[in-house]
């Protein structure tokens, strides 16, 4: 599983240009809508429901706003870039520059946290989260998220210690 292939460049805004949480929301839910054929309007509530329950924002101005949503076919991902920033209730205080949203089936909880728990790892970084903010095209964002995740599960593969299985003299 690869967060990657749920990302496509028509679902990336690198300019994002929004005052508040909810124009966010309204402009992440259109993202998807144009990929999914979901309505708009219903993956908004989805998405504004959850930021109910608490914020998604997760603090280094990262927010990872997500929702499952019965008329899903396919988990689908956007990334939103907003230079400025918008308050977005995270618990650091700093305004949120980086959206990267979730959307999945409800009959896929698993996966959905699985791609959830990747998107995280993924945005530890700082030089990533700087380059993604910088990035200013849809092509270059998905780009750095590829090799990125690249990385990231190259590191994550089992290794071989060959100090371990070498015979001595």
């Amino acid at each position: 599983m690869r967060f990657t292939d749920y990302l496509s460049e028509d679902c990336i805004s690198p300019d994002l240009r929004v005052q508040d949480k909810a124009g966010v929301l309204h402009e992440l839910a259109g993202l998807l809508a144009a990929r999914t054929k979901a309505p708009r309007q219903m993956l908004e509530e989805q998405l504004a429901a959850r930021e109910r329950i608490s914020s998604t924002a997760i603090g280094e101005g990262v927010a990872i706003p997500h929702c499952r949503f019965d008329r899903l076919r396919q988990i689908t991902a956007c990334v939103a870039v907003d230079p400025q920033g918008v308050d977005f209730g995270a618990r650091d205080g700093r305004p949120v520059r980086l959206f990267v949203t979730l959307a999945s089936p409800t009959h896929a909880p698993g996966t959905h946290l699985s791609v959830l728990a990747r998107i995280a790892a993924l945005l530890r970084d700082a030089r990533l989260r700087q380059a993604l903010v910088e990035a200013g095209s849809p092509a270059a964002i998905r780009a750095l998220l590829v090799q990125a995740e690249d990385a990231y599960l190259a590191s994550q593969a089992p290794r071989h210690d060959v100090s371990q299985h070498a015979s001595g003299p």
